[in-house]
């Protein structure tokens, strides 16, 4: 699998935090899981308020209409937890999800192939979702990819080969009828490896974030500490030109002199040493010494 770089839901705005993180359903269930503890207490505090006689009168109604299963819990028991059922789970990668398909249908198209546990999508970029609400288009959250946890690892192996790249068929006419399966075995990929993963882009993300704040702050610090240099200049050259106006009122004749401080500082000159270009030597030209040499033999 390609080392995703994207962090597409790692670089969202911060009102749109709770898109950004994507689909989990581990996360999903224990909501729901909250809610129901939650509907339940609420009943048990009215019903204790009720009467000695009325409590009597209503107990076996209350048995009656109690909903099964309502005293376990909703969560769904996590299927994957030794070492042993980690070993034997598998993964498969969805590169591309049907637009608006929800977590939920995904899960009922692919479970008939086997047991699946947890689920993990990727949500679309909230720049495009917002993008495409204000041209009108459809309001649902739509994912990008995801991640699939099989409990055996050989039914998901199965599952791609019988699938990959096949239409999801069903009853004619259905939305997602003629989409396509984009389905890939990991082999010697676990769902904790996925977890660090995210984690690890999580921290890069955070990380990045940390380092554009500090500079945007020495940005701002630099911005500020020049626009008061720029004011005390500018205060400066008011006073200059303030006494020089008032001297110039006092002494007329001192009108050059006055006017130095009003404009800036002149460059000072610079004189640059040219060095003079050497002369290639001539031919005839030769050495005193060589000429003595020559002499004495001729």
């Amino acid at each position: 699998m390609a080392t995703r770089k994207h962090n597409e839901f790692l670089d969202a705005d911060a009102s749109e935090d709770d898109q950004s993180q994507g689909y989990d359903s581990e996360i999903e269930d224990l909501k729901k899981g909250e809610r129901s503890a939650k509907r339940r207490k609420v009943e048990s505090d009215v019903s204790d308020g009720d009467d000695d006689d009325a409590e009597e009168g209503t107990q076996k109604k209350s048995k009656s209409a109690e909903l099964p299963g309502v005293s376990k819990s909703l969560t769904k028991k996590n299927l994957v937890a030794t070492e042993k059922a980690i070993k034997k789970s598998g993964v498969v990668y969805l590169s591309r999800i049907p637009p608006f398909m929800k977590p939920s249908k995904l899960r009922s198209l692919l479970e008939p192939y086997g047991a699946i546990n947890r689920i993990f999508l990727t949500p679309e970029d909230p720049t495009s979702h917002t993008r495409r609400v204000r041209n009108g288009g459809n309001k649902k959250r739509s994912f990008v990819d995801g991640w699939i946890e099989w409990v055996n690892k050989a039914e998901a192996k199965q599952v791609c080969e019988l699938l990959n790249a096949k239409t999801i068929g069903g009853k004619k006419g259905t939305y997602y009828h003629d989409d396509v399966w984009n389905l890939l075995y990991l082999k010697g990929f676990k769902w904790n490896n996925l977890t660090e993963q995210i984690a690890a882009e999580n921290a890069e993300r955070a990380s990045r974030m940390r380092a554009e704040i500090s500079k945007t702050t020495k940005e701002n610090k630099e911005f500020v500490q020049n626009v008061e240099r720029a004011k005390m200049l500018e205060t400066m050259e008011a006073k200059k030109a303030a006494k020089a106006a008032k001297k110039r009122k006092e002494d007329p004749g001192a009108v050059s002199t006055s006017e130095a401080p009003i404009s800036k500082k002149a460059e000072r000159p610079r004189h640059f040493k040219q060095t003079t270009v050497a002369a290639k030597r001539k031919p005839e030209d030769q050495p005193e010494q060589v000429k003595r040499v020559l002499s004495k033999i001729f």
